[in-house]
């Protein structure tokens, strides 16, 4: 792995684990507030009723988790095997923690995934796959190594969701005066943020290993226009795979 790689790798882990850090007076607040409705915690209908689907899935996979909220929405989906996965401790704390709050903690099961975590995991494990807003904000080797893995994971037939950012060109990037590394790379504050590719681009990088099976677009609460990718995605069924 190369040594920029590395660099953004560590970087990355100590900006989310600071992100999806809940305090400890938070957590009491919303202890006697009671869950809410997990719908109010999703960034998107769209995203919300793809991750739904999953609820059908014997065993589901939530790589990347942040605050766990695709995890529970699949337990509370119907799934009753949920692993929620996070490299950020905290991450991985605050979806333990939520999965309490919505009384889903028999069924979501979360997990520090350290270095080497994903390729421990069983060959065909998981039927139910989601990466939401992950693949972008990661280096470029770092996503391709992830797909590779997740692949392996996923069992024959298994349904992948993938949430992604909005395309940024080079040219809109600049009349923001924001620039690139590597011609998509886009660095905010020293923290990788941003790895834009095309629809094209991404579906490219997804057909080694899943087929494409729909893609829609959608948008952030505050947002007025729908840029933001879903790739609905499938692993070749046992019969299909030669």
């Amino acid at each position: 792995m190369k040594e920029q790689t590395i660099r953004d790798n560590k970087t990355l882990l100590a900006f989310w684990d600071k992100a999806f850090t809940i305090p400890e007076e938070e957590k009491e607040a919303a202890r006697r507030e009671g869950a809410g409705n997990i719908e109010d915690m999703a960034p998107s209908e769209k995203l919300l009723r793809a991750v739904c689907e999953l609820g059908a899935c014997k065993r589901v996979l939530d790589y990347g988790c942040g605050n766990g909220w695709a995890a529970v929405a699949a337990a509370k989906s119907g799934c009753e095997d949920v692993t929620a996965a996070d490299a950020a401790p905290n991450a991985a704390e605050a979806a333990g923690f939520i999965a309490e709050l919505f009384d889903v903690s028999d069924r979501v099961h979360p997990v520090l995934s350290y270095d080497g975590w994903l390729a421990s995991v069983p060959e065909g494990t998981y039927d139910g796959l989601i990466l939401s807003n992950v693949l972008d904000v990661v280096p470029p080797e770092t996503a391709e190594e992830l797909l590779r893995l997740i692949c392996r994971a996923a069992a024959p037939g298994a349904r992948v969701v993938i949430g992604l950012n909005y395309y940024l060109s080079p040219e809109a990037a600049g009349e923001k005066s924001m620039g690139f590394e590597d011609g998509r790379m886009l660095y905010v504050d020293g923290v990788l943020r941003l790895v834009s590719r095309t629809d094209e681009e991404w579906a490219e990088l997804f057909s080694p290993f899943f087929t494409v099976e729909r893609l829609e677009h959608f948008a952030w609460p505050g947002e007025t226009e729908e840029r933001r990718r879903l790739f609905r995605l499938r692993k070749a069924a046992a019969e299909d795979i030669e």
